[in-house]
């Protein structure tokens, strides 16, 4: 199940390939149109593909960035926007590897500067995305958010999504014919919240995500992000390496 992972431009893009990733989308999405999802792609500067050994589309990203002045401070911002994998690849890391290395060169671009990915999220797995490889990350299950944060936070969604935002309970809120997360894609059960503290913080601070609310996110970006997610999947790969071995030793 080899992926391969390309960014390339937005403006690069064949209109063949843009049916492709509206045709997937929209597998995975209710309430939307070509016109809008044409018009959002536009907005954005590149897009991460991933296709599989076949050259078959298999999800992708988009991704735009700009700064801004929050406070005192400029900050460089990362916005990804739309995000889909195809199902049976859920699980696999060629996406967020991509990703990372994309936020990774960003903050080189940067080094003295701030650098903060802004998520905007309706469904669970986008939110851990962030929430399981970013050091610092608001809102988090385990600490508040600070008030310069939340500053941030409403600064780069009056950018992006102006009069949507309410900001006490930081969510984006949008008209009926925003697009959703089918009922079936990443539903939760109480046993995930139970398990997992994260996605039980999740659908307590976004309990009507299914209607396309967003929880607005940011991440920091840091160089360490570059080390330590290598290492969890080197880590992950090694122990399902001793499991298979375990159990072949066993069925001797």
């Amino acid at each position: 199940m080899k992926l391969k992972a390309q960014t390339i431009s937005i403006e690069k893009l064949p209109s063949s390939t843009i049916d492709d990733l509206f045709s997937l989308y929209s597998k995975y999405y209710e309430g939307i149109n070509y016109i809008q999802f044409s018009k959002d792609l536009s907005q954005k500067k590149k897009i991460i593909i991933i296709r599989n050994s076949d050259n078959q589309l298999a999800g992708f990203s988009t991704l735009t960035t700009f700064t801004i002045k929050s406070g005192t401070k400029r900050i460089k911002c990362i916005y990804s926007g739309d995000t889909v994998i195809e199902k049976k690849y859920w699980g696999t890391s060629a996406l967020t590897i991509e990703f990372l290395k994309n936020i990774i060169i960003e903050k080189m671009k940067s080094p003295f500067t701030q650098v903060w990915w802004f998520l905007i999220s309706k469904g669970y797995k986008t939110y851990l995305l962030m929430a399981n490889n970013f050091h610092e990350y608001y809102p988090c299950y385990n600490k508040e958010t600070p008030i310069h944060k939340k500053t941030l936070i409403r600064d780069l969604c009056e950018i992006i999504y102006p009069g949507h935002l309410d900001e006490q309970k930081g969510l984006l809120y949008f008209e009926k014919d925003h697009d959703k997360l089918k009922e079936y894609v990443a539903p939760i059960t109480e046993t995930m919240c139970k398990e997992n503290p994260k996605i039980n913080y999740f659908q307590l601070r976004n309990p009507h995500w299914s209607n396309g609310d967003e929880l607005a996110c940011i991440g920091k970006v840091s160089f360490l992000l570059g080390v330590t997610h290598p290492l969890k999947i080197l880590i992950k790969q090694l122990k399902k390496n001793a499991k298979r071995l375990s159990n072949a030793y066993e069925s001797r």
